[in-house]
């Protein structure tokens, strides 16, 4: 990868780290930690998940992912249920009012994007979300740990 691409990855990573991911986070200040908050919005994408993989996403120990997913459980966003592919397995999927809580923070995250964006023109709006729109899909199809779809390719 060359040094321009580089320092915008860099570029756009700040501001979506430190302004935007970071306000989202900042809702939850004085409820869930950093990674509570991290667990919860992959409960909230995957249709439930099994504490491996919860450790694996957070990059956090198995054991230090059994005790957030039962505190998630016991604060009532997050119910334990039976793996329907092992019996002897659980996932942790979110609940009714934890399904609520996320989608009310992340209403909140998106009136304070639609802020941040509100002073682009017309047409650097359209150009930013065009260009997010089509980065989402890219990296979405070619991700290091799938290969590269053949109609997606890079220089």
């Amino acid at each position: 990868m060359d040094q321009e691409m580089m320092e915008a990855v860099s570029k756009v990573g700040r501001v979506f780290v430190s302004d935007i991911y970071a306000y989202y986070q900042d809702t939850y200040k004085g409820v869930l930690g950093k990674v509570q908050v991290e667990a919860l919005d992959y409960l909230h994408l995957t249709a439930g998940s099994g504490i491996t993989q919860l450790a694996a996403r957070l990059n956090i120990s198995k054991q230090h992912a059994s005790k957030i997913a039962a505190k998630l459980e016991e604060l009532g966003y997050a119910e334990k249920k039976p793996d329907p592919r092992d019996r002897r397995a659980c996932l942790y999927v979110l609940s009714p009012s934890g399904i609520q809580f996320v989608q009310s923070h992340i209403s909140m995250s998106n009136q304070y994007m639609e802020e941040y964006v509100s002073s682009l023109s017309a047409s650097d709006y359209a150009l930013l979300r065009a260009s997010l729109l089509q980065a989402a899909q890219i990296l979405e199809t070619c991700s290091p740990r799938s290969a590269c779809s053949p109609d997606i390719t890079g220089p």
